[in-house]
């Protein structure tokens, strides 16, 4: 995307402007004229273009909605912004996405109607938060924020990725020079052993055994092997497999320092930045349900959001949680009765995100001299139960002559 897009705005400037919000009553489900609400952002339309989904990373998007509130806080209204973004694009399936954009908002329709149309390339949550600021009139504030967060997570991620390169190549690498000793290496010296018809030292043999039972047999192995990981991805997907996995990530003693906080950390950050734009509480509740991942935190939400239906408190269900850490239920507790749930909320997210990048670095300093001590232990046996009779055919040698 490139930073001239500011200087080659169209001079059609569409019906939608950041200065003069929609109406309130747009954003009602009790108007009559505009079919528009809060729930439909969750309908699915089958004539929908779901081509570019996959092809558009989070990265662009994050790109977009920056650029988007920086022309919007300069007073640009929002078709022109659109339009200006569509011609500056390099990517052929982003831009075909924002003329498409572009146009709907040109016919009069809101930004957030406008975006229904890409529910593979605009999660709903993302379409929530532009409703409400269109509905509060902080459009730029509420892009702003929403840009903000995206960086941040996809800084996380790529944090989390590169502290985790090295543990897994040295893995990796490791495993296959123990593969190739034990299933190459070895079963030319028991050719050798067994011309001398000596005894062997029980990790001789019991290295030997595996070496030859892979090799008889690596028809019924390796199909059994593979079976085994399509399995579990298929267990993964049922509802039991999926609670049993997502428990064992939150119970987990190492993992689950790091895993807790960070998933965390982004329920709070996209639970605040939707309430504090101006989302009703029920659709955050719902909207955050379906950005999060785990299971137990679904279900977390799902009674919170059954208790405001009821006329319950969300302190109700957060202090009997389990999955929630005890000071961060008491923050909330209080945030709630103080009224500043959105604020504290995201502030929350962005404490327990860097408390979860923190962690991270902590157990990659942990794993990568345990890596390095396990595989040189294994490697260590297998050159052992090699080095063993060679020792014990040099002896030999030396007894004859």
């Amino acid at each position: 995307m490139s930073s001239t897009a500011l200087e080659n705005l169209p001079h059609d400037h569409g019906k939608a402007y950041a200065s003069d919000p929609p109406d309130r009553k747009m954003f009602s489900s009790e108007n009559q004229d505009n079919e528009f609400t809060w729930n439909s952002l969750q309908e699915t339309d089958d004539t929908l273009d779901k081509r570019y989904g996959r092809s558009i990373r989070k990265q662009d998007i994050a790109e977009i909605t920056s650029q988007l509130a920086i022309m919007t806080r300069s007073g640009v209204d929002v078709a022109s912004a659109l339009a200006s973004l569509a011609n500056q694009c390099q990517r052929p399936a982003l831009a075909a996405v924002l003329s498409d954009v572009h146009e709907s908002v040109l016919a009069g329709n809101p930004l957030s109607t406008a975006l229904r149309q890409y529910p593979d390339v605009f999660v709903s949550n993302y379409i929530a938060t532009v409703a409400a600021g269109e509905a509060s009139g902080k459009m730029s504030a509420v892009l702003r924020q929403l840009a903000q967060v995206q960086r941040d997570e996809i800084r996380s991620r790529r944090t989390m990725k590169a502290l985790l390169t090295y543990p897994l190549l040295l893995f990796v690498v490791s495993s296959s020079v123990i593969l190739a000793l034990v299933l190459f290496v070895l079963p030319k010296f028991s050719k050798i052993f067994e011309q001398y018809e000596m005894t062997l030292p029980a990790v001789t043999q019991v290295m030997m055994g595996l070496a030859s039972e892979f090799h008889s047999r690596w028809w019924l192995w390796i199909p059994l092997f593979l079976i085994s990981i399509v399995g579990l991805f298929v267990w993964r997907r049922t509802a039991a497999g999926r609670s049993r996995i997502d428990l064992l990530w939150l119970n987990l003693p190492i993992i689950s320092s790091v895993y807790r906080p960070q998933i965390v950390g982004e329920m709070c950050r996209t639970f605040g930045l939707m309430l504090d734009s101006g989302v009703p509480l029920l659709e955050v509740l719902k909207l955050t349900r379906q950005a999060i991942a785990n299971v137990h935190y679904k279900e977390l939400l799902s009674d919170m959001q059954e208790a405001v239906v009821n006329g319950l408190s969300l302190a109700s269900v957060l202090q009997s949680s389990k999955v929630v850490p005890e000071s961060a239920r008491e923050m909330l507790v209080t945030a709630e009765g103080a009224g500043n749930l959105g604020e504290v909320t995201q502030l929350l997210g962005e404490y327990y995100e860097e408390e979860a990048e923190a962690r991270m670095r902590q157990v990659v300093g942990l794993l990568e001299p345990i890596i390095t001590i396990g595989m040189g232990l294994i490697v260590a046996f297998v050159v052992l139960a090699v080095m063993l009779p060679v020792f014990d055919l040099s002896t030999l040698a030396q007894h004859g002559r």
